[in-house]
């Protein structure tokens, strides 16, 4: 059975940029898919909180997953973000998703690990991709700016997006204290190999935390796909 791509798509203008976006409840997969058809990418962190401080209307408050990929990697226990979806291109969204519907996290095969840690570290090496702490992180709302993990996840600096921006937003809100979850590395360490998540960022409803952890990427949660046009200049921002 073919998968349902269709999706409705809107644009508002926020800031200099015009922005086409569109929203759709699926798994992973289908959601990507359903961007690729209609020209758009899955959000990233900084274009979420962007849009978030941006739009007057809270269309960008609910829950969305984003582009970031989150990766266990067993040789150096610890957590490494990976900004723009590299890993989940290698391994297949499809197989993603399908571990988290049987309630199991989606180990890296072995005939993939090779490829994926030279990406990693790579990545690592240029400063594209970084590490988060393992467990839960408590930020500052006041504090985006200063803090290395909130200022990668939520600034890109090419684009002229600060993390600070939108974490005064979330402390216009009332939220003081920002949660980022990642698995616990007694947890992690229990794992068959390296492991792979898909980074989700949560609305109104759950305090704007962010989540790396926990297995949600079937058909019940949503996600933004979104393109950016500049409107004096031209040029589109990407992940």
């Amino acid at each position: 059975m073919n998968p349902n791509l269709e999706m409705q798509v809107s644009k508002i203008q926020a800031g200099l940029w015009t922005v086409t976006y569109g929203r759709k409840a699926e798994a992973l997969d289908i959601q990507e898919a359903a961007f690729v058809a209609n020209d758009l990418d899955i959000v990233s962190p900084a274009l979420l909180g962007f849009l978030r401080t941006k739009e007057s209307q809270g269309i960008f408050n609910l829950y969305s997953r984003t582009s970031s990929d989150v990766l266990y990697d067993d040789r150096t226990d610890v957590v490494v973000v990976v900004p723009d979806g590299s890993i989940s291109r290698i391994v297949g969204g499809a197989n993603l998703v399908d571990a988290h519907r049987r309630d199991r996290e989606y180990v890296i095969p072995k005939n993939q690990r090779d490829l994926v840690y030279a990406m990693v570290d790579e990545m690592l090496k240029n400063g594209i991709a970084f590490i988060a702490p393992d467990g839960q992180t408590r930020v500052k709302t006041s504090e985006f700016e200063i803090n290395d993990l909130t200022s990668r996840l939520f600034s890109n600096k090419r684009l002229g997006i600060e993390a600070q921006e939108y974490g005064n937003w979330v402390q216009s809100k009332g939220i003081n204290t920002n949660i980022i979850f990642m698995d616990e590395k007694d947890y992690s360490r229990g794992q068959n190999g390296p492991y792979l998540n898909r980074l989700r960022v949560y609305g109104s409803d759950g305090d704007f935390d962010v989540f790396g952890d926990s297995r949600n990427l079937g058909s019940h949660y949503g996600a933004f796909g979104v393109r950016f046009k500049k409107t004096a200049e031209g040029g589109s921002p990407k992940k």
